[in-house]
């Protein structure tokens, strides 16, 4: 069984928070070049150790999506060292928008992603969220509360966002963490730009994101939780859980 796989079985059998995520742990939005970084390293160390990319200059793993305006990175800091990132991308159709038509997944599964969004009605364009490079430095790869740490602010972004779906090109071998997570397989397994790895296209509705905050209160966030992570959109440094 994948950590990942032992993580969700672990958090169903306890609902209270593990203790460890409250020791130091903080978030910024990647909107500096500091940050950016700190997104890029983490993701590299991460791919390199699983043998998913080749070495690159400065260790550092990047790509066109993150210089769009349709992505966000989010990197999980311990004692201001940076252990775990995740990024979002958002497709929103609204032809008022330049740069919000495309998504990593949309170029992996272009058909599939687009009857997705044709099955979305309710007099707007569909705006369907990606969540992709969800990783952790190797140091922490047994520290499996930082994944839902990162799925927390996931949480968070999904209701700034609006989103009408979360998609997810999830590595095969994590396919059943996925599935306890309310996530519905679509397509694949194909594989996923810039990792050599192959990827099955998954699902996850409004519903489902909604039972996984129930389920899992690491993952779930209270509306002063929420507030307070308001800053992130201006660059500040915020806790992951409020003290107290």
């Amino acid at each position: 069984m994948s950590s990942l796989q032992t993580a969700t079985v672990n958090i169903h059998r306890s609902k209270a928070r593990p203790e460890i995520v409250h020791s130091g742990l903080t978030a910024r939005m990647a909107l500096d070049e500091q940050t950016r970084n700190d997104a890029f390293s983490v993701r590299h160390a991460s791919y390199l150790s699983g043998g998913y990319i080749d070495p690159m200059p400065g260790g550092i793993f990047s790509d066109a999506d993150d210089l769009k305006p349709n992505s966000r990175s989010v990197v999980i800091y311990q004692w201001d060292q940076p252990v775990a990132s995740v990024r979002m991308c958002l497709l929103d159709q609204n032809p008022e928008l330049t740069g919000w038509d495309e998504i990593p997944a949309s170029r992996v599964f272009p058909e599939e992603v687009a009857e997705l969004g044709r099955n979305v009605t309710h007099g707007r364009p569909a705006r369907l969220a990606e969540i992709n490079r969800l990783v952790r430095h190797p140091d922490y790869a047994t520290n499996y509360q930082l994944v839902f740490v990162l799925f927390r602010f996931v949480s968070y972004m999904l209701i700034e966002a609006e989103a009408d779906l979360l998609l997810s090109c999830v590595r095969r071998n994590h396919t059943p963490f996925y599935k306890r997570m309310h996530f519905e397989y679509v397509a694949g397994p194909r594989r996923y730009a810039g990792v050599k790895f192959e990827t099955n296209l998954m699902a996850c509705t409004p519903g489902g994101v909604e039972l996984i905050r129930a389920e899992m209160p690491i993952v779930g966030a209270d509306q002063n939780t929420i507030k307070s992570y308001a800053g992130l959109s201006h660059g500040d440094s915020v806790n992951v859980f409020m003290e107290g």
